[in-house]
């Protein structure tokens, strides 16, 4: 979601990056996760209802994230192999869990935060409310054909990330969809959604975890 971000109206009118406009989903991959990195990608694959896709539209956006301080392994730990699958080894699986949970959870509800028209446009791909199959995220190389979903850069990431909260109108607003209707994610400039929700989602939800990402500021200690 790199960092997360025009009036109201024109984001309701506009869609989401279709894939009649040529962004489509992002395969998955099998992926290598290895200790000492402090960085990960995780990609997500969208799927709404637009009338400028004929109907169903396929997106996606990937975000480049610190890993939480919990996930960061040490260099010289041996855990860290290629999986076939997308991440079923031991480490590669909890950092594939990390995109697909966590950050699956963020990145529904921070669509909500600047596109109007998200909760009716995926909404037949979630009849029972929340994200059902309208966003699906995983870990996924930042190289294609090189697996390399991590990736380490001194001093990029902080221990601690300050929570900013997603709004529209301050911070993830302008910006995020470009005049093709493609999804710009880093623009949003927060770190948590705290109150963006569709009909139907469990509040559970939220908060959102604190999504941290490269030469973000360290929280206040």
């Amino acid at each position: 979601m790199p960092t997360l971000l025009a009036l109201f109206a024109l984001l309701v009118a506009l869609p989401i990056g279709c894939s009649c406009r040529g962004r489509g989903h992002v395969p998955r991959t099998p992926i290598v996760a290895k200790p000492g990195d402090n960085i990960i990608n995780c990609a997500c694959n969208l799927t709404f209802d637009h009338p400028t896709c004929a109907g169903r539209c396929e997106a996606n956006f990937e975000l480049e994230l610190c890993l939480p301080p919990e996930l960061r392994l040490a260099p010289n730990t041996d855990m860290g192999s290629a999986a076939s699958d997308g991440g079923t080894e031991s480490y590669a699986e909890r950092l594939n869990d990390y995109c697909s949970q966590e950050i699956a959870n963020a990145g529904y509800h921070l669509i909500k935060v600047f596109s109007g028209g998200w909760c009716a446009g995926k909404a037949p791909y979630a009849p029972n409310g929340g994200r059902g199959k309208s966003l699906q995220c995983f870990a996924h190389e930042f190289t294609t054909g090189h697996g390399d979903a991590t990736r380490f850069a001194a001093g990029a990431c902080p221990e601690v990330c300050p929570a900013v909260k997603c709004n529209y109108y301050t911070n993830c607003g302008e910006g995020v969809l470009d005049d093709f209707g493609n999804v710009n994610i880093d623009q949003c400039k927060c770190s948590q959604v705290i109150d963006a929700q569709c009909p139907g989602d469990p509040p559970s939800d939220l908060p959102s975890v604190v999504f941290c990402r490269p030469n973000q500021p360290a929280a206040p200690q």
